[in-house]
């Protein structure tokens, strides 16, 4: 379960990268107007990422501890 938590955090990572990208891209080649959905794509791609990057973390503090006692 901790490695598809990982891969799933990885994924959101990557895609949140890209959608930085194409908002920085958007604005320096093409118009403002457009990079103002990608740049709203990033934020929501990072917000996912930090909850994956939470549940992960406490998932492995509850393994930890159910290890422990038993």
């Amino acid at each position: 379960m901790n490695r598809t938590f990982r891969i799933l955090e990885t994924i959101w990572l990557i895609v949140a990268c890209v959608g930085i990208f194409m908002c920085v891209y958007s604005i320096f080649i093409k118009d403002y107007k457009g990079s103002v959905y990608f740049f709203a794509f990033f934020i929501v791609c990072a917000f996912m990422y930090a909850i994956r990057k939470y549940q992960r973390i406490k998932f492995e503090k509850e393994q930890k501890e159910q290890n422990k006692s038993i």
